[in-house]
């Protein structure tokens, strides 16, 4: 499967452009590298902020949102560690919950932007509002 991940990096590579980073390192001004290890080794969340906002681009801390939104304990065949990846979203949707930080995500329906609602012990996903831009 990772075959073809390598073979899509490899002219980054070989061309000097990728720089590894620590977790938690800034990568830019106002982006940071968060560790969400447990889905993969090296599984990488990114924080963005600017002034008071703050958006997470949590990449694949989700897979099947309807499901583990309820229910963060259920992990998929993708986690390389069950255990760390259900802590990890635990820890991920109780922060998002508390802090209303804004969230992106791949796995997660249109737009794939919203936030995280704690209700009754359990999580849900609320998407954010968005409209159609008509151009004449």
């Amino acid at each position: 499967m990772f075959e073809g991940d390598r073979a899509s990096l490899k002219p980054y590579l070989d061309s000097g452009r990728v720089r590894p980073f620590q977790p938690g390192a800034e990568l830019s001004p106002g982006i940071r590298a968060i560790p969400t290890f447990g889905h993969t080794p090296g599984h990488t969340s990114y924080e963005v902020t600017s002034g008071p906002h703050r958006l997470l681009v949590w990449g694949d801390l989700v897979h099947v949102a309807p499901i583990q939104f309820p229910d963060p304990a259920v992990t998929v065949t993708y986690d390389s560690d069950p255990l760390a990846a259900e802590a990890r979203r635990m820890a991920e949707f109780s922060d998002a919950a508390r802090t209303d930080t804004w969230i992106a995500a791949a796995h997660i329906a249109f737009p794939g932007l919203g936030h995280v609602r704690a209700t009754d012990g359990r999580f849900e996903w609320i998407p954010a509002n968005y409209t159609t831009v008509l151009r004449p």
